[in-house]
């Protein structure tokens, strides 16, 4: 074969030079190989943020930090209002008291009053007690305007009125006929925060 050297001595020169070039090229890529593959990704890295930082500018110019903002705070006076409409569960008993007095100023005798199991909630504990009583249409419709009125949260639910067969509800009209109502009031109740938040 021509240009292939014969002599021992000339192959293991071309031996050597491969070697040494091989040896060269290994080095540059285990030396500088990596440290490239870092820059690359740091690179790309750095577009993505321009390219980020370029689409914050463009929404800031838009003007729509400022409706965000303004959402923020209406959202935020939405939470405050509901903390003051969403009695503590210490509350509740002194809610009870305002209902049971307000029953008391309107004429009517609760004739059963029985508490309801606590549900327990993600947020909120839901408190539910049943009652009823005896009284006149305008009776329990004063009542349950009260409790509709009240500085909290208190839904009445599952209101049923019939005939009443008693006669001593105290009725302010003569000519009024007395009723039996019964209805179930729900209320809610921030749940503590565990411990381990605070």
């Amino acid at each position: 074969m021509a240009g292939m050297p014969t002599s021992q001595r000339d192959q293991l020169m071309v031996v050597a030079g491969v070697v040494a070039i091989l040896g060269a090229v290994a080095f540059f890529f285990l030396r500088y190989g990596p440290e490239e593959l870092k820059l690359m990704g740091t690179r790309a890295h750095i577009v993505l943020l321009d390219e980020s930082n370029q689409r914050a500018k463009e929404f800031i110019a838009s003007g729509s930090v400022v409706q965000i903002e303004e959402e923020s705070k209406r959202l935020e006076e939405n939470l405050d209002l509901m903390r003051t409409l969403i009695p503590a569960g210490n509350e509740v008993p002194a809610l009870l008291d305002q209902i049971f007095g307000a029953a008391r100023r309107t004429g009517l005798a609760f004739s059963s009053f029985s508490p309801a199991a606590i549900v327990q909630g993600e947020t909120f504990d839901t408190y539910r007690f049943r009652m009823s009583m005896e009284g006149s249409y305008h009776q329990i419709g004063e009542l349950l305007t009260a409790i509709g009125s009240l500085g909290r949260i208190i839904v009445p639910l599952n209101v049923a009125l019939s005939a009443s067969t008693a006669t001593a509800a105290k009725v302010t009209r003569p000519e009024e006929q007395i009723l039996s109502a019964s209805f179930d009031i729900q209320t809610y109740v921030i749940r503590p925060a565990p411990l381990e938040d605070r």
